[in-house]
């Protein structure tokens, strides 16, 4: 599905609001795009509505019913039209009803996204270039608003296509007046973190499971989404979602591989999950700002590889007509999707190899080393079956519980391989976790290409015991660096002597790297480190996947349709670069010769690339498949007929 998140955050300063709309331009855009759905706006940021309200304000700005013209002009388009609704900034709201703010648990003061600072007085010709927005608490009054608003427009709106709620789960607590007088209700108490934050998040859900009943009773098969609940780390908002937007604008913030990861995750629940980018050179809210359309189409590529489906953010002009170049660059990249899309829905990863969610940003850093080397993953988390994987890896501070523990042992005397580091490691794996070793940045000794000295861990090893193959040693610093104790600009060089404990350790089937190196890897990007992860998962993984001459930014993924006989192999490639502060995609070279060997259990009859449908020569032995592909630029989908 091709998607647009159409937002509209229009200042009430500004007259004739939609008086450039034309419903037959607008319908005859998204049809050359090749829209499916386009989210329009009910209540924006300013705290002004789009329809005419009886609870809210309408923009003094419009004179007319614009929701209604967009959606029936989308309906036109033979797309749909999901509705917007803000929860958590309303200026207008914020500036009348200050007992709605959210109120820091640490400083007792409003939570201010940006505000040069969070200074609430600043004088109003101050100059702000970016967010400036007072958070407001959705529990007592402004509940109630939020419900009679949500009733208001399912009552005046067909909302069959859905409802998105935005900005729902700033921060983790509140002791505002209404909430500080139900958590004394309950008998928590206000002055305790732990108490507040799980007031705030009981608060989430009853919110969301009341404004969804709403929704479901006009329309009971409405999709309805919480903007901010689509985190990784906050499971407990995930079940009261009907499906998952990951927003995640790779020029803005995590870059080109942290969208995969995300979608890998939520990909588990077997809900509808959109990737979600944005046109803009760098992020919401750019007026005037383009993204390559090469890049755009990228990005679409990349999110169907993943069996995501695909959302572009867009800004429309208070004036109410759809921007054309804009759409252009939109409808370059679904185009190309158009062409693709029915060979990614509805896949899955075809993987023997497994993250295990730390919910850290180690996970971050073990997907980047996953993806470099060209390995397609799962990620699961605690209580999942494991038996349909070879090998699991444990990123650094996994915490387990007794049942984990069983569940890993029993997997790995039954024949299954583990990867561990740092934190993620127990007794009952062959390995003892005595401590902490006491050095700040230490070095590690393990041969890589020409590096054949210790190089810098870019963290501190943790000391084990065990009777397992020694693969790599530590190397302690000097002395820790101090202000009164320190040498040269950065760390203390290395001692001349390996310390007495490992920093590479292979026992049975338990890998086990001592230092966090996923996490270090994921905030340094070092060559050595990245290098050196390979090596450790090479002396215990067989991979299932190589393709010589792909490059290390280049993805590879492997998936397998649920329902249709073939496989679906992506890959893609495009050099990110740092301009200014932005991660784009600028140039898209030409790959040659790829030679790629894959196993797979069934007999492969055809393989032939999509959109162009050329057949490629292969050969098959047993399960492996070898075959070469001759270029490749961007993108390349290869599909294996069983």
């Amino acid at each position: 599905m091709k998607c647009v998140h159409l937002d509209f955050h229009t200042s009430p300063d500004i007259e004739n609001i939609g008086c450039q709309f034309n419903k037959a331009e607008f319908t005859q855009i998204l049809k050359d795009a090749k829209v499916d759905l386009i989210t329009v706006f009910a209540k924006c940021h300013h705290g002004y509505s789009y329809y005419p309200t009886k609870l809210g304000t309408i923009n003094p700005g419009l004179k007319f019913n614009l929701l209604k013209e967009e959606i029936d002009a989308i309906h036109d388009a033979g797309a749909k039209a999901p509705i917007y609704i803000t929860m958590g900034w309303s200026k207008k709201d914020a500036d009348e009803h200050p007992e709605w703010h959210q109120i820091n648990f640490w400083t007792k003061k409003p939570v201010i996204y940006g505000y040069n600072g969070g200074k609430l007085d600043e004088p109003l010709d101050t100059p702000i270039s970016d967010c400036s927005w007072i958070t407001l608490c959705p529990v007592g009054g402004y509940k109630k608003y939020l419900e009679d608003i949500t009733r208001e427009v399912c009552e005046q709106f067909d909302v069959s296509d859905g409802i998105f709620y935005d900005i729902c789960f700033i921060h983790d607590t509140c002791v505002c007046e209404d909430c500080k007088a139900g958590m004394k209700a309950q008998g928590l108490d206000p002055e305790k973190f732990e108490d507040v934050r799980k007031y705030f998040r009981e608060q989430r859900i009853e919110l969301m499971k009341d404004l969804t009943g709403i929704v479901h009773e006009y329309a009971p098969n409405a999709t309805v989404f919480y903007n901010g609940g689509a985190d990784m780390n906050r499971p407990e908002y995930h079940p009261y979602q009907t499906h998952y937007e990951l927003e995640d604008l790779p020029t803005a913030w995590g870059g080109y591989d942290l969208m995969p990861l995300r979608a890998k995750y939520f990909e588990k629940y077997g809900k509808l999950f959109l990737g979600m980018t944005g046109k803009f050179h760098h992020s919401w809210g750019e007026f005037g700002g383009f993204k390559n359309k090469e890049a755009l189409r990228y990005e679409c590529a990349d999110m169907l590889s993943v069996g995501a489906s695909m959302s572009v953010g867009d800004h429309l002009h208070p004036y109410g007509a759809l921007d054309k170049s804009t759409y252009a660059v939109i409808g370059h990249a679904f185009d190309y999707a158009s062409k693709i899309e029915k060979y990614c829905e509805d896949t899955r990863a075809y993987t023997d190899i497994a993250l295990w969610m730390s919910h850290t940003e180690a996970d971050v850093g073990c997907s980047k080393a996953l993806q470099i080397m060209h390995l397609e993953f799962d990620v699961i988390d605690d209580g999942n079956d494991l038996s349909r994987y070879n090998c699991i890896v444990l990123p650094d501070c996994v915490k387990f519980t007794e049942n984990d523990k069983k569940q890993l042992c029993d997997y790995v005397q039954n024949g299954g391989k583990v990867i561990a580091s740092a934190e993620s490691i127990f007794d009952e794996l062959g390995i003892k976790l005595k401590c902490k070793s006491g050095s700040d940045l230490d070095f590690i000794s393990c041969e890589i290409d020409e590096i054949t000295t210790p190089f810098l861990s870019y963290s501190s090893a943790y000391i084990t015991e065990s009777d397992g193959e020694v693969l790599a040693d530590v190397y302690e610093p000097l002395f820790n660096r101090t202000y009164g104790h320190f040498c040269g600009h950065k760390n203390t060089p290395p001692k001349p002597d390996k310390a007495p404990y490992p920093a590479l350790v292979k026992c049975g089937n338990v890998l086990y790297f001592a230092h966090p190196v996923f996490d270090a890897y994921h905030k340094s990007g070092n060559y050595a480190l990245e290098r050196y992860i390979k090596k450790g998962f090479e002396a215990i993984y067989q991979r299932k996947l190589s393709i010589e001459g792909f490059p290390s930014c280049g993805r590879a993924r492997f998936r397998k349709s649920n329902n249709e006989r073939f496989f679906a192999m992506h890959l893609l490639y495009a050099p990110p670069v740092n301009r200014g502060n932005v991660c784009l995609l600028a140039d898209f070279p030409e790959l040659n010769n790829l030679k790629i060997k894959v196993n797979v259990n069934e007999k492969i009859k055809a393989i032939k690339t999509i959109p162009d449908n050329k057949k490629i020569k292969f050969v098959q032995k047993g399960s492996e498949i070898s075959l070469t592909l001759d270029s490749m630029s961007l993108h390349k989908l290869i599909i294996f007929e069983f």
